[in-house]
């Protein structure tokens, strides 16, 4: 038993309407749904939000929370190229037809990006600062990725004297 897919993910936004307009108009993903309560149901808090939700072709959504007040987060020291999110798009043609529709939209990506051979994308960010990264999938990760994989994990924390437990099959 795993889970089966990714229903939706969530990030904070300060402007819904900005953000309506960046996953609708330049993601081109469609708006499904909007949630606006007063109480946080999963903890009783009593925080007015609006929770928002933009579709994928697969079913799944990203999701924002506006929640008034609530502070703009300063800067953590990660640096903004670790946390983003990476969407999958059909092919590599289409990836380059993405990087043009951002230039159009006065929107300067980063890349074209190729990975190892693996994977090539292209990077933005959208209003709320969540990078996004559209990448297409040029080769199958097989069992050798898998296993030099599994081997890169073991170095890496055995340089550093973390306990790894047995790979699960």
């Amino acid at each position: 038993m795993q889970p089966i897919s990714l229903n939706h993910i969530a990030y904070p936004t300060w402007d819904s309407a900005a953000t309506y307009r960046f996953y609708t108009e330049v993601l081109r993903c469609p708006f499904v749904a909007a949630i606006q309560l007063d109480q946080v149901p999963s903890t009783g808090d009593p925080t007015p939000f609006l929770h928002t939700f933009y579709g994928l072709s697969d079913g799944g959504c990203v999701a924002f929370f506006e929640v008034d007040g609530l502070p703009t987060p300063q800067p953590d020291g990660v640096p903004t190229w670790i946390r983003h999110l990476a969407l999958d798009v059909a092919t590599v043609d289409e990836l380059h037809e993405w990087r043009q529709h951002f230039l159009d939209h006065d929107i300067e990506p980063v890349g074209v990006v190729d990975h190892d051979g693996t994977w090539l994308s292209i990077y933005v960010f959208d209003p709320n600062g969540v990078r996004i990264e559209l990448t297409v999938q040029t080769r199958e990760l097989g069992e050798q990725d898998r296993t030099e994989g599994l081997e890169s994990l073991q170095r890496w924390c055995d340089e550093r004297g973390l306990p790894l437990p047995a790979p699960v099959a």
